[in-house]
Formats: C-alpha cells, structure tokens, sequence
C-alpha cells in the first residue's frame, strides 16, 4: 500500500470573494482542500429549501467532509455589528444618528435595509458589506 502526499490548497483572493458572495446570498459552502473547488447549497435552515436539486452535492460532500473546509454566514449579532460599524464609518452626522437610532429601536435589520435603500449611501453601504464579508471568510480561514 502506498502513500501518496497530500497536497492542501488554501482559498485565493478569488476563492474568498465567491465564498463571501454565496455566503451573502444565504448559501452553505465548503472548499476543497484537495481539488481547490467551491461546493455550496441553499441553506438548509431556510423555510424555502427544497433538498432534491441538492442532494448529490450534499451527498458528496458529507462523503468526504475531512477534505472540505466549511464557510458560516455571519450571525444575527454580527450583522449587527456589520450595520454599526458601517454607521460608525459615515461622516454625515445626521444620517449616522439616524441608523443609530433605527439600529436601537425594534427590527432593527429591516429599519436599517429601508434607510439605506432610500439613501444616497446605498452603494456605500454594498461595498462594506462586501468588505466585511470577505473579511468574515478570511477570519474563518485564519
């Protein structure tokens, strides 16, 4: 019996950036260690999941799940956090006390979402999300 070497392939930049995507979008994702590829399926949590179309991804990688490193979406306590320090990193006063305050009332998540889709920072608001989500990715493979 012989014993091949094992190579293990750490996620690139680009691997981060589409981990950090499908995670945003609500997916569950694996990287493989070996083979340097991105598996992912729906959430399984969500209400809307349907595992047919999945399965044979599921499949594989439970099959193999030593050689795959798992990616989790930022909890509810993080995002928050995301939404905070977003406001922190505005310089308009008004605008950042107004997410402060929407940020300490109820459903914050959703308060927030309105203000910044009705804002003329929604675009800011994207690229820090996308930030700080590939921040998130690289932390978990840190």
């Amino acid at each position: 019996m012989h014993n091949a070497f094992r190579t293990e392939m750490t996620p690139t930049e680009e691997h981060i950036k589409e981990i950090a995507e499908l995670l945003d979008c609500g997916h569950v994702c694996f990287f493989h260690e070996q083979t340097g590829t991105i598996e992912y399926y729906p959430n399984p949590d969500s209400e809307y999941f349907d595992p047919e179309p999945w399965q044979e991804t599921i499949d594989r990688i439970d099959a193999d799940l030593d050689n795959y490193l798992p990616f989790e979406k930022m909890d509810s306590r993080q995002g928050f956090q995301m939404m905070e320090d977003f406001a922190h990193s505005l310089t308009d006063t008004d605008f950042r006390e107004r997410l402060f305050k929407l940020l300490s009332e109820g459903k914050p998540f959703s308060k927030f979402k309105w203000a910044i889709d009705n804002s003329e920072y929604r675009q800011d608001w994207f690229d820090f999300k996308k930030q700080a989500n590939i921040n998130w990715v690289r932390s978990q493979i840190e």
